[in-house]
């Protein structure tokens, strides 16, 4: 982030963030400044460690796009963070159903492992970045929808109604889907260590 940004950021004003927060006080510069970082983060998350750089910015801008599109909608019943953060799941699961970005994700997590390991401890290096790997394939395996609450809840440490509100779904869909995705994820990491 650059000096003129970091200005940009700081002159702009505080965003209401409590329920009922007057939508008319939101614009799609406001909420860019202020939740770019958090956008951004999650975003890389859900598309795991086998996204480039170029594939978040490329996805984060979609989330920005549909921010625009969707803020004279936006009433103001929820936290602007939370309808963002909707928002990002749902580009993100849209771009997880497509099989070459899938297909990309899954080749890059294989090139991680090529990667020079940390020459402080490059045993513990590669072996960390072995066991990251491998939950990584795993979960690449692992359905988009269910992929995405996974993440939310165990890596984002999200609450179930906060997931049930940004995918717009009830909160016992939450809980089943993360319920079969940590089930299949345990199948498939089983799966691969009976195999080494």
């Amino acid at each position: 982030m650059d000096a003129m940004e970091v200005g940009m950021r700081a002159a702009v004003p505080p965003v209401v963030e409590e329920r009922g927060a007057r939508a008319s006080d939101l614009t799609t510069a406001v909420l860019f400044r202020r939740h770019f970082d958090d956008v951004y983060r999650i975003v890389a998350r859900l598309l795991g460690p086998g996204a480039s750089h170029a594939d978040i910015e490329d996805v984060v801008q979609q989330v920005f796009l549909q921010v625009h599109r969707s803020l004279p909608r936006f009433r103001g019943d929820s936290k602007a963070s939370t309808w963002l953060y909707g928002i990002a799941s749902r580009v993100v699961l849209t771009q997880l159903r497509s099989w070459g970005r899938q297909r990309r994700l899954e080749r890059a997590v294989e090139t991680e492992l090529a990667q020079p390991y940390d020459e402080r401890d490059p045993e513990k290096a590669a072996a960390d970045r072995q066991a990251l790997a491998r939950v990584w394939r795993a979960l690449l395996k692992v359905k988009p929808k269910k992929r995405v609450v996974y993440v939310l809840f165990e890596i984002e440490g999200l609450s179930g109604e906060q997931i049930a509100e940004q995918l717009e779904v009830p909160i016992s869909t939450v809980w089943t889907r993360l319920h079969h995705a940590r089930r299949e994820l345990d199948r498939l990491l089983a799966k691969q260590e009976a195999a080494r």
